[in-house]
């Protein structure tokens, strides 16, 4: 399954975020892959109370700062990412991370809730922040541990119910929502029979959660700023 925040070629304004769908390329990104990661967290996936968000000044293990408006340390950062969406889903999730094919999407994901594989574009995978990350992956893992369909089987109803879940992941984990929708509301919003339109997904996202129209109109002014000095 695919994520299309972006369109299909992702630079410059990572036009291949396109959709979640990776085409799945093996190609490595030459780091040494971790080790399968299995979530034993009995974290509750929606503990966060809605419109609720991690601290203004959420730090990575290894000391980074608040990773809403940064690019990311690449393979190695994205790994310590998606285990901590998976371990605060509260499932077991098997996962593994490999570079994709440049061009292609953004992201995609492949293979079932117990033994998965994240394909991350391996230019997108430094250049996009690491919050924004957070929230994909946590989408793609909601895709298998809900039930909700691969890309080619997919509704604009699923895609929603995989956005929220995931968000709820991802807020679990400590970063933040409303970063995380002012970065797609940068991008062109894109409308798909599948997957519905981007822009609206974003509104009723935040609708669900109690996100102000203010914020998020705060976050993307930020996140323009962001892409404009990259």
């Amino acid at each position: 399954m695919t994520t299309h925040l972006l369109p299909n070629n992702p630079f410059p304004r990572l036009r291949p975020f396109v959709l979640i769908v990776l085409a799945a390329c093996p190609a490595c990104s030459g780091e040494p892959m971790a080790p399968r990661a299995h979530s034993r967290s009995s974290v509750e996936a929606a503990a966060r109370p809605p419109g609720t968000t991690a601290s203004p000044a959420r730090r990575l293990p290894t000391g980074r700062p608040d990773p809403r408006y940064r690019k990311s340390a690449g393979f190695a950062e994205l790994r310590a990412v998606a285990g901590e969406v998976a371990r605060a889903s509260g499932r077991k999730i098997g996962w593994d991370i490999k570079a994709g094919s440049n061009p292609g999407p953004l992201v995609r994901i492949s293979g079932n809730v117990d033994d998965c594989t994240i394909y991350v574009h391996p230019v997108a995978a430094s250049k996009v922040p690491p919050n924004t990350w957070a929230f994909l992956f946590g989408h793609e893992f909601a895709h298998f541990t809900e039930n909700l369909g691969s890309h080619s089987a997919t509704s604009p109803s699923n895609e929603l119910k995989a956005d929220i879940v995931g968000a709820r992941y991802a807020m679990a984990a400590g970063y933040r929502i409303e970063a995380f929708l002012g970065w797609v509301l940068t991008e062109p919003d894109q409308q798909t029979a599948s997957h519905g339109s981007l822009h609206r997904r974003v509104q009723a996202i935040a609708a669900h959660f109690g996100v102000p129209q203010a914020v998020i109109q705060e976050e993307t002014r930020r996140a323009s700023r962001y892409r404009a000095k990259r």
